[in-house]
């Protein structure tokens, strides 16, 4: 349910905030992305979660248990800092402190994985910034496609609608197995049974906890531009699923934040290195290395002191 306020703001911030689309509809529009994304690729992610980073055989309810309780426990203090912190890095930094205690750990998956969460976040940046910067500023070269984009509201409207629809498609293809994996390791839930019940709490999250998130994100998001947002959208989404596909669990937060940084970056008319640099940038940077280390030795002292057997 947390993971579905957030996600609902992240996704329809720009419809909601542009009044394209009312809040009810969002939620429920958001739901319905997020369970035919999490049905059509949110096996492959799951799949990697339950088997592959540590042997099924060291996996019993209790070290599941463990292992959601870590993340929860990392997630909480990302808040705390007011953070936004991946579900995706934190829940593999659990699994990550299961095989280390467990010595079953799947060293090469990790590094591969810390190697695409790395390369996908410059990459959303780069080119978050490239495509902008042919939009902004407006000037004598692009002054074409403003004089379209006024003649075309309507089509505009499609497009936020567009690609808010598809952001959700992506948090279903990723996120939901988070919470599905881990289950599907245990034995405790079938694939497509976990996948169904909690993209229905996804959106639950959404109209019960999500509203108020989706008015403070929208309120801060669309002020830089229905466009800006929805290109950070679609930039986004489209890695996210792109990892769906290949059964990696990927971070929307990080590739969400450094597609913003970008759009940052340009409206501010800072260069690159003034962006990485700045107090903000590093508080981030310093909470995104840090809490995944603490679910890794949260996760791998609360089975030692438990005594769960090796």
């Amino acid at each position: 349910m947390n993971m579905g306020a957030s996600g609902l703001a992240v996704s329809f911030a720009p419809s909601v905030g542009s009044n394209i689309i009312r809040k009810d509809r969002a939620v429920l529009f958001f739901t319905l992305f997020v369970l035919i994304g999490s049905f059509l690729v949110g096996g492959k992610v799951a799949k990697t979660l339950s088997s592959k980073i540590i042997a099924p055989a060291f996996i019993s309810q209790e070290v599941i248990l463990i292992i959601l309780f870590s993340a929860c426990f990392a997630l909480f203090l990302a808040n705390l800092f007011k953070i936004p912190q991946s579900t995706s890095i934190i829940t593999v930094g659990a699994f990550v402190g299961a095989g280390l205690y467990f010595k079953s750990l799947n060293f090469s998956l990790i590094g591969y994985l810390v190697l695409v969460w790395m390369g996908v976040s410059v990459l959303s940046y780069f080119i978050t910034y490239a495509i902008a910067q042919k939009i902004y500023p407006p000037r004598q070269k692009n002054l074409r496609f403003y004089e379209k984009l006024f003649c075309h509201q309507q089509k505009l409207k499609r497009w936020t609608l567009f690609t808010d629809y598809y952001s959700a498609f992506g948090i279903g293809t990723n996120n939901v197995a988070n919470v599905v994996g881990p289950l599907i390791a245990a034995n405790i839930i079938k694939p497509n049974i976990g996948f169904l019940i909690f993209s229905i709490f996804f959106g639950l999250g959404g109209l019960v906890l999500g509203k108020g998130v989706l008015n403070t994100v929208s309120k801060e998001i669309v002020p830089l531009g229905i466009l800006s947002a929805s290109l950070v959208s679609f930039v986004v989404s489209t890695f996210i699923i792109a990892c769906s596909l290949l059964g990696l669990p990927a971070p929307y937060v990080q590739f969400s934040s450094l597609s913003i940084l970008a759009i940052h970056t340009l409206k501010e008319g800072k260069n690159h290195l003034q962006t990485l640099i700045h107090p903000v940038t590093k508080r981030i940077l310093k909470v995104w290395m840090l809490t995944p280390i603490l679910s890794i030795i949260t996760c791998y002292l609360l089975l030692f002191l438990l005594r769960i057997k090796r």
